[in-house]
């Protein structure tokens, strides 16, 4: 190991931490917004956050040219791909922003559409640009592998207006408790993937892979109800799979069992929705056993 001479310990050969890319980077967003959007001094970043002034260029450069900072891999990939340069023999610049487009449109489009829909906005010749080409540009030809992948499922009423009053309020509130106190709380009928399991490409160029839209029906007899949170005195997750038909009932004595088995303490919040099975039936026995544990 050796010393900068700004007093941090490095290691010859080796990258910095993410965490040390992250540093530099909030620090460099920080001076930039106080000079109003000028470059901020590189010297004076470099002596704050004790690395050298190549690597805090290095760090400018990413968030010029991507937004934010790159993790180590996607940081070989994109050196990799500006030396191969792969696509570039079947695909022009302009192919690859209609494909994108393309993906943005309908993220489980088949390749034979990407392929019929690129002839028909630039003319691209079929016979060039096969279906193989496309599942490269996918894979290959950008940061991230935008292979198939399974999607979320979102229920359409969840973007309603009343909910996203709702959603502002519920932000207003939740704001001022300590998050390692939260518990968020659901249950769901587990039905939904026969019907709904046609995948989806990852995006390429965020990582971020698109959830599919859905109806919020998804009954059967079988039901699992789970709780969440990042309490460090208790596990991050509680679940039970159980048979029976959900509803107030099962879900009181859900929650009972949580209860028992020591996933809440005292003076934690618990978030549910506002489900009737959240506040009907016997769940009314429990505002007892509520109040003393929560």
């Amino acid at each position: 190991a050796n010393i900068n001479q700004h007093g941090t310990i490095y290691r010859s050969g080796a990258s910095l931490p993410y965490t040390k890319k992250l540093e530099v980077a909030s620090a460099y967003s920080t001076e930039r917004d106080a000079a109003g959007g000028k470059r901020p001094n590189i010297t004076a970043i470099a002596q704050q956050c004790g690395v050298g002034r190549g690597y805090v260029r290095k760090v400018e450069e990413e968030l010029n040219e991507f937004g934010r900072v790159l993790q180590h891999d996607e940081r070989r990939k994109h050196n990799s791909l500006s030396n191969t340069g792969l696509c570039s023999e079947s695909l022009s610049n302009e192919d690859m922003f209609v494909i994108y487009q393309l993906y943005l449109d309908e993220p489980s489009r088949t390749r034979s559409s990407y392929v019929d829909w690129l002839h028909y906005f630039t003319g691209t010749v079929v016979k060039v640009v096969s279906e193989m080409t496309i599942s490269r540009f996918f894979n290959d030809a950008l940061l991230h592998n935008g292979g198939f992948r399974r999607p979320n499922l979102v229920p359409f009423d969840k973007y309603r207006p009343d909910n996203y009053l709702k959603m502002l309020d519920y932000l207003e509130i939740i704001e001022r408790i300590d998050p390692s106190r939260i518990k968020f709380g659901d249950e769901k009928h587990l039905k939904g993937q026969d019907l709904y399991n046609r995948k989806v490409r990852r995006d390429p160029i965020t990582g971020v892979i698109p959830p599919t839209f859905t109806n919020g029906d998804f009954r059967n007899t079988y039901a699992v109800t789970g709780f969440c949170g990042i309490d460090r005195y208790s596990s991050p997750v509680w679940y039970n799979i159980y048979e029976e038909k959900n509803g107030a009932d099962e879900f009181a004595l859900q929650l009972e069992m949580a209860i028992a088995s020591g996933f809440f303490r005292p003076g934690d919040v618990l978030v549910l929705d506002n489900a009737s099975i959240h506040n009907g039936g016997d769940n009314s026995n429990l505002e007892e056993m509520s109040v003393m544990t929560f």
